[in-house]
């Protein structure tokens, strides 16, 4: 549920008095009432696209345990949301809503630029930390005080073409690791005389597969727990050096960005795309006539019996500091990412992936589902939760990411050793951000 947060990195913050728009008759104590009835007010929240609709939905519901606060979701779309949560921090919190939709990627830089800028809710939330899929939690908690909540997690998958597979007399269940993944791909490209490829990648400008691979490996992505960056060690380039192999075996897709992504799953260009739960809204509504066609296995692993899981993407809601009614604004985070009927109700309508753990004890994450080989694919990511390994992001992410980007065309387009090129990169890093590289 990604915008370059250059702006963000302002060597000083006044938090003013100057408070959010919202209209409030309650005030924001430590805990807030315990009577739902006591709550009132008015609040705005700010998210995007299909955030924004799934919150919407929560709405009525909310409203039948809290009936006495007005709740305005406002969709602004991604950029803006960014643009004017920086804006309004900057400003020491003025014209900001009292609740705001943050990708967890995201968390670090706003928190780091703007420590007090978004309210401490580790009063309020920290009951709840046993409940939610561990590696969000982390990055909604920072040094010791909870600043978010984990809304959707994006536990990973390798989607791939159940008739496409069986036509090169590949066997799914035989796939465990990323070498069997490979033999795989070479059968299915010479039975397809050269058209399927194994998987896409934009190998210019999106280095998700990395991220995934590095995730699995318990690196990413681009520095380590104590902020340095931790980009030339041995499983770094072990994820690269993967990349570089499926690449020079003729296996990658190179496509242009998310429609490139798409149009491949639509066309038969690709018998594979490895990411999140929530492609999974992506192929039902791009790909419909291929229902049936599709399925759904953990991601391969490095090594047999290794760790198949990993996230990518995800965010959380957070409350901005200076809202005038964190009580009614915490009710409807509580209410909307920390009940099954809440989390559920968006999960169901919009494929939002609940971060929020007790929720995947409804029925519906035991049912087969018709389009993805009549398998309950649910299940399998509700299981896979439990064992993603924690990712650190740091304020600066986003030059992480480009960076990376570039090391990863210098290997795949121009044939750079993988492990010179990641070492240029952690140099260019520290020259961009002035981190120690981590020996």
């Amino acid at each position: 549920m990604h915008l370059s947060l250059i702006s963000l990195l302002v060597l000083t913050l006044i938090l003013a008095a100057c408070g959010s728009d919202s209209t409030a008759t309650t005030t924001s104590g430590n805990t807030g009432s315990t009577n739902p009835a006591d709550v009132k007010g008015e609040i705005t929240v700010w998210a995007w696209n299909v955030a924004a609709k799934s919150l919407e939905a929560t709405v009525p519901s909310f409203n039948q345990k809290y009936p006495n606060v007005k709740v305005t979701i406002q969709d602004l779309g991604r950029t803006d949301v960014y643009d004017r949560l920086t804006t309004g921090l900057q400003a020491g919190g003025a014209g900001l809503p009292d609740v705001v939709a943050i990708e967890s990627d995201r968390m670090d830089v706003y928190t780091a630029t703007f420590p007090e800028g978004l309210a401490d809710l580790t009063s309020r939330a920290s009951k709840y930390e046993k409940d939610f899929d561990p590696s969000k939690w982390a990055q909604s908690k920072i040094n010791d005080k909870i600043r978010s909540i984990p809304w959707d997690s994006g536990p990973t998958g390798l989607w791939y073409r159940v008739d496409i597979f069986q036509q090169a007399g590949v066997d799914p269940k035989s796939i465990e690791t990323w070498a069997d993944l490979i033999a795989a791909g070479e059968k299915i490209l010479t039975t397809t005389g050269g058209k399927t490829k194994l998987l896409p990648v934009d190998i210019v400008a999106d280095d998700a597969g990395f991220r995934m691979m590095t995730n699995q490996l318990g690196v990413c992505c681009y520095f380590n727990s104590d902020g340095k960056i931790n980009l030339t060690n041995e499983k770094s380039v072990q994820a690269l050096t993967l990349l570089k192999e499926i690449n020079d075996k003729g296996l990658i897709a190179n496509i242009n960005g998310w429609d490139g992504t798409v149009a491949a799953t639509k066309n038969g260009d690709v018998a594979t795309v490895p990411f999140g739960v929530w492609y999974s809204g992506t192929i039902i509504d791009q790909a419909p006539d291929l229902s049936g066609k599709w399925d759904v296995m953990l991601l391969p692993a490095f090594e047999k019996g290794g760790n198949r899981a990993a996230n990518l993407g995800g965010s959380t809601l957070a409350i901005p500091a200076a809202s005038k009614n964190i009580d009614a604004a915490w009710a409807f985070v509580e209410y909307a990412l920390a009940t099954n009927e809440g989390q559920n109700l968006m999960m169901e309508k919009f494929g939002i992936w609940p971060s929020y753990q007790p929720a995947y004890s409804a029925d519906l994450y035991s049912k087969p589902v018709a389009f993805f080989n009549n398998q309950p694919i649910w299940k399998m990511f509700a299981d896979e939760i439990k064992n993603i390994p924690p990712a650190t992001y740091t304020k600066d992410y986003a030059k992480g990411q480009a960076v990376l980007a570039s090391a990863q065309s210098k290997v795949l387009s121009q044939g750079m050793d993988p492990k010179q090129a990641l070492q240029e990169a952690a140099d260019e890093l520290a020259n961009q951000t002035g981190r120690e590289i981590a020996q």
